[in-house]
């Protein structure tokens, strides 16, 4: 029962880590911070430090 639960957990945080990214209107810092990047879908403003629509 610990095993399964210790590898959901495990799990769980991996996922949340690989996939972090900042929608439209979030803070970043540079455009591989914004999701879609680099598709053009989304940049990072250097004015604002948020993500914008490419």
């Amino acid at each position: 029962m610990r095993f399964s639960f210790l590898v959901t957990i495990v799990t769980l945080t991996t996922s949340m880590s690989v996939s972090a990214c900042s929608n439209y209107a979030y803070p970043c810092l540079r455009d591989s911070d914004c999701c879609g990047y680099p598709s053009g879908i989304l940049y990072c403003d250097t004015n604002s430090s948020v993500c914008v629509n490419g």
